[in-house]
């Protein structure tokens, strides 16, 4: 099976997946070192995921599937 191309992450899933990690390293120097950088894209395209499922019109209305 071949695998997709996932998207590469915006800024603010950057940003939150950098808050959601136990790290003491400010974003910028989390985003120079290779092994944090990884890490926190990996988990800024997961966010993005979960950020897609989210429909807020969808649950103002009330919609259910």
């Amino acid at each position: 099976m071949a695998r997709t191309k996932t998207p590469e992450p915006d800024e603010v899933a950057l940003e939150i997946a950098h808050g959601l990690l136990a790290t003491r390293l400010s974003f910028e120097e989390a985003m120079n070192h290779p092994t944090w950088k990884v890490v926190i894209k990996t988990r800024a395209r997961k966010h993005m995921q979960q950020r897609d499922k989210f429909d807020l019109k969808k649950l103002q209305s009330n919609d259910k599937d």
